[in-house]
């Protein structure tokens, strides 16, 4: 009997016809709903995970691109619980849980695709764009274009492309690449598909259960001219996150009068981070194909994701211990022992000792705790008209046009922050350090360390709308009778996106949130105290345990904070100008596209896409004329802008050197535009940290690079690939960061402080080069692997590199080294897959002007899905079954900027599939 996986795959041996990116292809049909094997005939037809594959190498084989494809092996079902986790699985792919801002979560949220950096990709619907939103305060304020797949159920989806090659139908944006996530079409399916999955997950570090409920269900009239699919999701999951934080890494010039300028670590803090994500949505398509020439389909997609959040960090406060007692002579702190390492150049503070008071007597403030409540969430939602029209033969007309709106909101912020009279020393050791506090008792409910000199509270909200109105159409003329040319396609597209930031602060009794400060140091007799705030709960006995650094301390309770705000005065929000901005950005492209190649042995494409963009920003700065003036001080608008034009050539090629050998060339010029933020951002000092950013810069270039690419691709069985790709990106514009020493004086430092401020420029270039290798193989028996590695060189040019970067020349997102490797197993009864995704560290960002690396990381996951019977079928699946941590680092492993853990997390659930 010979195997086989479809019809199409057994068929696999003549040269496939080429598809169209805009096609939704990769459905895995009817036939197989089921896993295992069926016999048909006398052949066996493959479903499940080995259909899934079959799916994917067909469409990838077909494709005019370098590309890599993800179908999903069942109606509903992909192999991962979020998008990010099937992208992730690819050659060339790499997956981050969060941003350098806010570190790393429990849930792959962004996308880069051959070293470059998320923002430099490029995510579609369908073809189109969509809007995204943020969860994460620090994310909504700093407004890049990176799409957020924490939005994206799998359940949606019907397949994935992500396009390594450019050419000139695709929209521009994408440096790295393109993802178009294809979702399903009813007159694609059987009339009366469904299925419903009932989940429990459960997560060992918050130790709570939470429901996930999806559905899909599908129909379509005899005739198949008219059809309606709808997909619905409910998913809850508990978060808990424990991390030790160094925020920051701040320079003291002559440290202590040693002659010797020392970089040390801001804050250090022990951070306790929960939150209760609620992510509930759904899609309807309708399709209706009143004749054989004119297809119209409408579809309208909506997800949004409740994510409130309690943050508490117990911090050394270091910055502030040297910035009073930098010198020997000053009336500061007193300063014990203190020891330091130097690593490529940089010589950092590693540990250091401050008593409790100082040479005159004054207190030292050795700790300061932050408890931050936010209520947030974040939404997308996205509805298109398209419609595709045959006036002949060999005529296609294609038009739609739509509208996407995300949006990232913290509607409320309360943080209580509290100041210990206390010394304290650290010592960095390992991953984190090790903290204590003289004077402080180790009961964290005493009265005794219930004393404070001073609190005082901040917060506000956050609101980040993401909108944009898109159309486009096209036109493509087939020349069936042509020995070379198959097709001219030509086309336009416009679009109008707006990304804002707008802020507010709390005003507390109508000022600007003062502290409550006993005068000279006096007892809290008749004052606020930290009993009146606190109320007994602590953290966890087991709080940061994991990762070695065991700590327990209070938590601030919001219903108290918010009783001593409303009694004292009241809360009032007024607008924030410096933490708010926009950016209006209109593009209209051009292109114009041949089709080449014959039936036998080549095909390929080659075009040219002209882009128009014209940008407007707004953003306040302190520095200007004043037209706000407010509590928050005196600001100035300022309006700037600017246009320019792309031009894009681009070509594919593929050959047939066997009915099983494939060899491709690509070659392309390419652009990414600056993020929001990088163009009207915002200005900020941070107090404790002593860092600052001076906002955007809307006179910057867009990313600018060369592609190219070269693939062999081998098909020599069903289910089996073995192929070998070569790629560079030439990158001509390098967006990048200087930092300058500025002196401000804020409400902490009356007197004034030096703050570390950021802000983009043009930069010079940079080079990303490297190979993938792919190797999937089916075994005897229903087993088989899936084998992908991938080499990826990225530095920037000399003229790109700034103090700012530590005189780096790694660019973000780059790991050199990134590797998969899949197991599965299926039969009849059973369908599993163990996962392992390994990457290697990488360049984050800069976060609080310091850059940070992710250390290497590798999670393993897997997978069972036990069939009760054809339509009812059991499953359980893992994520990060050996609990792997995250750790980032300042320049060198030896320097931690964070560490932290997220747990295991498991589900299990009942599956019904009609």
């Amino acid at each position: 009997m010979a195997l086989a996986a479809s019809a199409t795959a057994r068929a696999q041996d003549a040269p496939p016809p080429a598809v169209t990116p805009d096609q939704v292809q990769g459905e895995v049909g009817a036939a197989q709903l089921r896993s295992g094997a069926q016999e048909d005939g006398n052949d066996i037809v493959v479903t499940g995970i080995r259909a899934s594959i079959q799916a994917s190498l067909d469409q990838k084989r077909k494709s005019d691109m370098v590309s890599e494809v993800i179908t999903a092996q069942d109606i509903g079902k992909f192999p991962d619980k979020n998008v990010a986790d099937s992208l992730g699985r690819l050659t060339g792919v790499n997956v981050v849980t969060g941003s350098s801002a806010g570190g790393g979560f429990g849930e792959n949220q962004s996308v880069s695709i051959r070293g470059t950096d998320p923002e430099l990709n490029l995510t579609l619907l369908d073809g189109h764009s969509l809007a995204t939103g943020d969860w994460f305060v620090l994310d909504q304020a700093n407004g890049g274009r990176s799409f957020n797949f924490s939005m994206f159920p799998s359940e949606i989806v019907g397949s994935l492309e992500v396009y390594k090659s450019a050419q000139a139908d695709i929209p521009e944006g994408g440096i790295g690449g393109t993802i178009n996530v294809h979702s399903r079409m009813p007159l694609d399916l059987p009339s009366g598909t469904f299925n419903l999955t009932a989940q429990g997950v459960y997560n060992d570090l918050s130790d709570k259960w939470k429901p996930q409920v999806s559905g899909v269900a599908s129909w379509k009239n005899k005739a198949g001219t008219l059809g309606v699919l709808a997909a619905g999701f409910y998913e809850a999951r508990a978060f808990r996150r424990d991390g030790q934080e160094f925020l920051g890494y701040a320079t003291q010039e002559n440290f202590a009068g040693s002659g010797v300028d020392v970089a040390y670590p801001a804050l250090i803090g022990n951070a306790y981070f929960t939150q209760e994500r609620i992510r509930k949505g759904g899609t309807v398509t309708v399709q209706f194909k009143p004749t054989d020439r004119l297809e119209l389909t409408a579809t309208g997609l909506y997800t949004r994701m409740s994510a409130n959040n309690v943050n508490v960090n117990s911090m050394a406060w270091t910055s502030k211990l040297v910035a009073e007692n930098s010198t020997p002579g000053t009336p500061g702190y007193s300063l014990g022992q203190y020891t330091t390492k130097s690593y490529d150049g940089i010589t950092y503070l590693t540990s250091a000792a401050w008593g409790a008071t100082g040479a005159g007597g004054q207190a030292a403030f050795g700790r300061v705790q932050d408890d931050i409540f936010r209520s947030a969430f974040s939404s997308t939602w996205n509805g298109t008209l398209e419609a595709r029209w045959n006036p002949a033969d060999d005529l296609t007309v294609h038009a739609n046009i739509g509208y996407t709106e995300g949006r990232g909101e913290t509607s409320k912020e309360r943080a209580w922050e509290s100041y210990w009279q206390t010394g304290m020393s650290y010592a960095i050791a390992g991953k984190g350090a090790t903290i204590s506090y003289p004077g402080l008792p180790t009961d964290p409910t005493s009265a005794a360390y219930l004393k404070n000199y001073f609190s005082g509270t901040w917060g506000g909200s956050t609101i980040s709308p993401d909108t944009e109105f898109y159309t486009q159409a096209d036109l493509e003329q087939q020349y069936p009778d042509s020995s070379w040319l198959r097709s001219i396609k030509t086309g336009a597209r416009f679009t109008s996106h707006k990304r804002a930031v707008n802020a507010t602060g709390i005003l507390w009794a109508g000022n600007e949130t003062p502290a409550v400060d006993p005068q000279n140091g006096a007892s809290n007799t008749n004052q606020i105290g930290l009993f009146d705030v606190y109320a007994g709960a602590t953290t966890p006995a087991d709080f940061n345990r994991r990762i070695g650094a065991a700590t327990r301390y209070s938590l601030a309770d919001l219903g108290k904070v918010e009783a001593i705000l409303n009694t004292r005065g009241g809360v009032s929000e007024a607008f924030y100008p410096p933490s708010s901005f926009s950016v209006k950005e209109n593009d209209a492209s051009f292109y114009a596209m041949a089709k080449v190649g014959n039936d036998r042995n080549w095909r390929g494409n080659i075009g040219l896409r002209s882009i128009h963009t014209d940008i407007s920003t707004l953003q306040y700065s302190p520095n200007v004329t004043p037209t706000i003036i407010n509590k928050f001080g005196e600001f100035g608008a300022v309006n700037d802008g600017r246009s320019y034009w792309d031009v894009l050539p681009s070509a594919n090629l593929t050959y047939n050197a066997t009915d099983k050998l494939l060899l491709r060339a690509a070659v392309a010029k390419v652009m990414s535009r600056p993020g929001y933020a990088q163009l009207a951002g915002a200005f900020s000092l941070d107090d404790l940290s002593l860092s600052g950013s001076a906002g955007g810069n809307p006179r910057l270039d867009p990313f600018r690079a060369w592609q190219f690419n070269l693939a062999a691709e081998f098909y020599y069985g069903p289910q089996a690939l073995l192929s070998v790709g070569v790629f560079a990106l030439d990158i001509s514009n390098y967006i990048t960061t200087t930092t300058s020493r500025r002196f401000y004086r804020t409400v902490l430092h009356p007197n004034g402080a030096t703050f570390l401020i950021e802000e983009p420029v043009n930069g010079g270039g940079g080079v990303n080069k490297g190979v993938e290798v792919n190797w999937q193989q089916p075994i005897y028996g229903g087993f088989g692997f899936i084998a992908n590695y991938t080499y990826s060189d990225a530095k920037k040019n000399a003229d790109a590199v700034t103090a700012a970067d530590n005189f780096s020349r790694e660019i973000d997102g780059n790991s050199k080294h990134t590797w998969n490797l899949t197991g599965y197993y299926e039969d009849k009864l059973i369908s599993t897959r163990l996962a392992y995704s390994y990457r290697s560290k990488f360049r984050s960002g800069i976060d609080r002007a310091t850059p940070m690396w992710q250390d290497g990381f590798g999670q393993l996951d897997g997978s069972l899905l036990v069939h009760v019977t054809p339509h009812i079928a059991l499953s359980a699946d893992a994520q990060n079954i050996t609990n792997a941590k995250l750790y980032y680092f300042v320049g060198d492993p030896a320097i931690p900027r964070a560490y932290y853990d997220n747990g295991r997390t498991f589900y299990v659930g009942l599956r019904l599939t009609y």
